[in-house]
């Protein structure tokens, strides 16, 4: 749910002086630009899932880099099913790929895609938007329902994302021995998630894509 002092979902990752911007919800791009990054070290940006609190931004960001006068590729992850109409909506919003100054190369990725240039990347498939399959069956929908946490490696620290899930089983396995988990909160047990947290070997946890107030004080309640 939109928060009036949060913006949505989106984490960038370092490597060098490369940005990979993970999931471009609203209020990523002010957020970005109040931390005082620049919009020309963007290299690349994957999507998890196409949920508006994951994706909305990314023709947003996408101008942002083209006022910025790139002319480097940019690279953008999305699930397959999403290719065509992202490639139709941003046409729709006059941001014409054969117009911009750079390469724009937006690569479909499906359960089980692999990146590996200046990092590694898993994108490990869960069941978020299964719930839509009753719905998108009826209807006939092209909707492959794919929605992925994305496993990382880079140089000798391991980080797991989990994006959104439907419950602590679809990330339980992927969990023991990593140095940072970004874990959402919302769609989660935290009780049962507190209690297997105590079982593994993780660095850090970070608690993600938070709720009301409430459910905040109650979040650090339970740390």
């Amino acid at each position: 749910m939109p928060q009036a002092n949060r913006a949505s979902s989106g984490y960038l990752l370092k490597t060098g002086k490369s940005l990979s911007l993970i999931d471009c919800g609203g209020g990523v791009t002010s957020s970005f630009l109040r931390r005082g990054f620049d919009a020309l070290d963007i290299d690349r940006i994957f999507i998890s899932h196409t949920h508006p609190d994951h994706v909305t931004e990314l023709p947003f960001v996408i101008q942002l880099i083209h006022l910025n006068q790139r002319t480097e590729p940019l690279d953008v992850y999305l699930p397959a099913d999403f290719v065509a109409p992202f490639r139709q909506f941003l046409q729709a919003l006059y941001i014409i790929e054969e117009r911009l100054p750079f390469p724009l190369n937006i690569v479909g990725y499906e359960i089980g895609f692999e990146y590996d240039n200046e990092f590694k990347l898993a994108a490990i498939g869960n069941k978020h938007l299964h719930a839509y399959s009753q719905i998108v069956g009826e209807l006939d929908l092209p909707n492959k329902m794919q929605c992925c946490s994305f496993d990382m490696k880079i140089g000798d620290k391991t980080v797991f994302y989990s994006s959104d899930i439907a419950t602590n089983d679809d990330v339980r396995p992927n969990l023991d021995g990593k140095d940072l988990v970004l874990l959402e909160s919302t769609h989660i047990d935290l009780a049962e998630f507190v209690k297997h947290a105590s079982t593994i070997s993780v660095g850090r946890f970070v608690i993600t894509h938070l709720g009301t107030q409430r459910e905040v004080v109650e979040i650090h309640r339970m740390a």
